[in-house]
């Protein structure tokens, strides 16, 4: 699970755009989830987390996929294509949802709670509410997502159509585990991407800060997390 073989999977993947980490040489969740965007993208029926030899055969033209994969590689690319507008829509109804308040103060109780189904913490459902209304079918309202954790484990197993990335792109999902417990704690907190604002620093739009959902400024220098993890939405 480590060392030269890796590197080499790694430079592969990264060739082929499906890989943004670095050359690190173990092989964590980002280079799994790499290994099972080439094989999706390639046309595997059953894309899988694992790198093996047929597919660095693929990776490096040494074979060719077959017919049937080129067919399944064809209709999913037409579907990927309407993914950003997926994201698009649904940084759009975040947008909407800008000014949000509790009623009555630190209550909790929002209209996000009302349609999500649970007046509690909301930053989580905030997001949630946002990629339901834009037609998303990874989240479900009542029980994906309003726990920060469950969101982030389900992105590191590549569940739901979310998955974890090291570019994030509009739309997508920004986790903070605030109690460096590697979000196995109940401190946490989440956001939706809006745009890089600078090398190390991007804007997002938050739920449940203060008592409402705004825009706010952040920075992977800060101290305001200890750990910082980016979801990407494909569903």
């Amino acid at each position: 699970m480590n060392g030269t073989d890796v590197v080499f999977a790694q430079r592969l993947l990264a060739k082929h755009g499906d890989y943004d980490g670095p050359l690190s040489g173990d092989y964590d969740v980002l280079t799994a989830q790499a290994s099972q965007r080439a094989q999706f993208r390639l046309g595997y029926a059953n894309p899988s987390q694992g790198f093996g030899t047929p597919l660095e055969r693929y990776l490096a033209g040494m074979v060719q996929p077959t017919a049937a994969m080129k067919t399944r590689a064809t209709k999913r690319k037409k579907d990927e294509q309407g993914l950003g507008g997926l994201r698009k829509r649904a940084l759009a109804e975040m947008v909407k949802l800008i000014g949000t308040i509790e009623d009555p103060p630190h209550s909790n109780h929002t209209v996000v709670g009302k349609f999500y189904g649970l007046q509690d913490e909301w930053c989580a459902m905030t997001v949630s509410m946002a990629y339901l209304k834009a037609g998303s079918t990874g989240f479900a309202r009542g029980s994906r997502w309003a726990y920060v954790p469950f969101l982030v484990a389900a992105a590191r197993a590549g569940q739901n159509g979310l998955s974890i990335t090291n570019d994030p792109k509009p739309g997508d999902l920004v986790c903070y585990d605030l109690d460096g417990t590697n979000f196995n704690g109940s401190n946490n907190h989440i956001g939706m991407y809006e745009k890089k604002t600078g090398p190390r620093s991007f804007q997002t739009i938050e739920g449940n800060i203060s008592d409402t959902c705004k825009r706010m400024q952040r920075s992977l220098d800060s101290s305001f997390a200890k750990r910082y993890v980016f979801v990407r939405v494909s569903k």
